[in-house]
């Protein structure tokens, strides 16, 4: 069986439809990981949601979603709407998906079956080839990293960004989101593949670049926007966000 993992989707839908075509996603034939942040930024956030919810109906034992900060931020937002955490996540996309929840009313309202999908994500998960988590493995007291298994709900799980995670893990192979490639490691727009990492993360979002990887071959999948913003007159390269969001 492959196991296909893909980067941080953050509401480009389409972007993941052409991934999925590309890589020739079996369901039932393959696992398939999406390593977090479906939601945010990109103009189809509900979109995105459904189309997640379909594929785990579809191959329930086999596709696993894992929960990302930003779905963490989206649901913190929600439940207290007058809080700080409701400012930084429409700060770092949640205005796009609160348009994307819009009805021609222009009515807000995220379906039961969304909001316990999302409330619903695990942290981690592992297989044969790999331990899956959105951002890096929690650092213990003595500068170890520790096992996703011993600390399920660390934010670090979700959140971090460990520098000294980055350039100093070995153990088993994580493959992770979360950073952008090109941000702190690695070539921008291209998967970051070392012995015992694997960053995701190609910055759909920001790059017009969607990958994945798929496991044990280490194959490398990637859909790119740029022809489309060609088309336009947009320079895909030339994109409104920072690096340096969340």
């Amino acid at each position: 069986m492959r196991t296909l993992v893909v980067g941080d989707i953050h509401g480009k839908l389409n972007l993941f439809n052409l991934l999925l075509e590309k890589m020739e996603y079996h369901a039932g034939e393959d696992r398939l990981i999406l390593i977090g942040d479906l939601v945010d930024r990109g103009e189809d956030s509900r979109g995105a949601v459904a189309r997640a919810i379909e594929l785990k109906r579809e191959a329930p034992n086999n596709v696993i979603i894992l929960r990302g900060n930003h779905e963490a931020m989206m649901l913190a937002a929600l439940s207290h709407p007058e809080s700080e955490q409701a400012e930084l996540w429409y700060y770092n996309g949640g205005i796009e998906t609160l348009q994307s929840y819009m009805d021609e009313d222009g009515g807000f309202d995220v379906p039961e079956e969304h909001w316990d999908f999302l409330a619903s994500l695990p942290t981690w998960y592992e297989d044969d080839h790999a331990i899956y988590v959105h951002a890096s493995l929690p650092q213990g007291d003595n500068g170890t990293f520790l096992h996703p298994g011993e600390t399920p709900e660390s934010p670090e799980l979700y959140w971090a960004r460990n520098r000294r995670f980055f350039a100093e893990y070995k153990g088993k192979t994580v493959v992770f989101g979360h950073t952008i490639t090109g941000m702190v490691f690695g070539e921008k727009e291209k998967v970051w593949l070392r012995d015992s990492l694997i960053g995701v993360d190609t910055g759909a979002y920001l790059t017009g670049v969607l990958s994945a990887v798929e496991l044990p071959s280490r194959r490398v999948f990637s859909v790119s926007d740029h022809v489309e913003d060609e088309e336009s007159g947009e320079v895909a390269g030339s994109r409104r966000r920072s690096w340096f969001g969340f």
